[in-house]
């Protein structure tokens, strides 16, 4: 008997030491892992084709998770939306609802300090197509592409200015953080519009470049599909230097739809397609560009929701604001 307890007690004993051990090690892990601020807002969808696509947002220090605009009534399918620069309204395309026709448009809605407003169609319905909508940074004018025409409004609607017409389309635009320069896509290429003049900026290997996003007044996150069709996320700059290949990129799957974190000096928010990620399709994925390592975006808040933000949906489109 007196055997049997010593043996007892030194079994508990380690018990203790191990488990221990193992609080250590998971609150090491834990503090490995990015502890985030702001709001990010993004959609999903079963596919482009589908209609079914839903807006959703998370509160980047708790977790949470709501879907924007559950109780809207007038519109079908948002996606892509933007935050303007308070962080109170969002344009968004999508479509009128009850249309037989789908027809692409550009939206705004207000947070009225409880949800976000009924949407207002500030485009249509008008027949074109009115897409990639992107707020300027004096968070008054959105310019979009209509038809492949660039186009601005204001965020109240009114009279609209184009800005590349009678030029060869062009898509996607987004401004530099002092309302100076315009980054677009046109062709497959990325370029820039300055006071009228359009100047084509360098691009890593591969065959085309899309979504081009400012970082600042110097440089900018691009997707570049890679010779073997994956698309990969690179660091342009607008004086032409060579661009930037960031370490997250894979030959087996596409990286795409970047949208930094304030200025993106350490975290990007990003979709991938990879297979290894325990969810289908596309997921939300956060890189820390300072510990060069990727976080599928449920990894930050594991033990805090019973619910991954990842689905079996296409989740894409992310973008960021530092209000709450």
């Amino acid at each position: 008997r007196e055997e049997f307890m010593k043996r007892r007690v030194g079994f508990s004993f380690l018990t203790v030491v191990l488990m221990a051990i193992l609080s250590i090690l998971i609150a090491h892990t834990r503090s490995s892992i990015p502890t985030l601020d702001g709001t990010l807002i993004y959609h999903r969808y079963s596919s482009y084709e589908a209609w079914d696509a839903t807006v959703w947002m998370v509160d980047l220090p708790t977790g949470k998770q709501t879907q924007v605009g559950a109780q809207w009534k007038g519109v079908d399918s948002p996606i892509n939306a933007h935050f303007s620069a308070d962080g109170q309204t969002i344009t968004f395309m999508g479509s009128n609802a009850g249309l037989s026709e789908k027809d692409w448009d550009v939206f705004v809605s207000r947070w009225d300090g409880a949800q976000w407003s009924e949407p207002l169609n500030l485009t249509g319905p008008n027949g074109a197509r009115d897409e990639d909508p992107k707020f300027a940074p004096n968070g008054r004018t959105i310019i979009y592409k209509e038809n492949g025409v660039l186009a601005t409004v204001s965020k109240g609607g009114g009279h609209k200015k184009y800005l590349t017409a009678g030029q060869p389309e062009s898509s996607m635009p987004f401004y530099s953080p002092d309302g100076k320069t315009i980054l677009f896509e046109r062709g497959g290429q990325i370029y820039t519009l300055k006071k009228g003049a359009t100047t084509l900026m360098r691009s890593g290997a591969g065959r085309s470049s899309y979504y081009p996003i400012a970082l600042d007044n110097q440089s900018f996150l691009y997707t570049r599909v890679q010779d073997n069709d994956h698309d990969a996320i690179y660091k342009g700059f607008f004086d032409r230097r060579p661009s930037i290949r960031y370490f997250f990129n894979s030959v087996d799957w596409d990286s795409s739809d970047s949208y930094p974190l304030a200025g993106g000096g350490r975290y990007l928010f990003y979709v991938s397609g990879n297979f290894l990620i325990p969810h289908g399709g596309y997921n939300l994925m956060v890189a820390d560009l300072k510990a060069k390592k990727a976080y599928d975006l449920d990894e930050l808040f594991k033990g805090l929701r019973s619910r991954d933000l990842n689905s079996d949906f296409e989740e894409l489109g992310p973008a960021w604001t530092d209000v709450r």
